[in-house]
């Protein structure tokens, strides 16, 4: 099980190496919304977000019917730290 802090790092390892790779096209626009995703998810870590935060504006980003390559790349990385802190308890109230 992994720590808030540790979660944090791997956040931030990702985001290093995602702003170091280049990408072309469609890929280009998912990684900048990745990049911007992983930014919010450690700025609210953080703060100290819980699960049921990170949940609430997950469903948010979806409902306002926003759509295309960087979206998806921003709501994967949601995705992905909500699945995250589920495995290792993180957040929970």
């Amino acid at each position: 099980m992994k720590t808030r802090n540790e979660i944090i790092k791997d956040l931030e390892d990702r985001l290093f190496l995602l702003k170091f790779t280049r990408f072309e096209g469609i890929e280009a626009e998912q990684a900048l919304g990745s990049i911007a995703g992983l930014e919010y998810c450690i700025k609210r870590h953080k703060e100290n977000w819980t699960i049921e935060q990170f949940k609430k504006d997950l469903e948010k980003q979806k409902s306002d019917g926003l759509y295309g390559d960087y979206i998806d790349g921003w709501e994967g990385v949601l995705k992905r730290n909500i699945r995250d802190m589920e495995r290792d308890g993180i957040g929970s109230k």
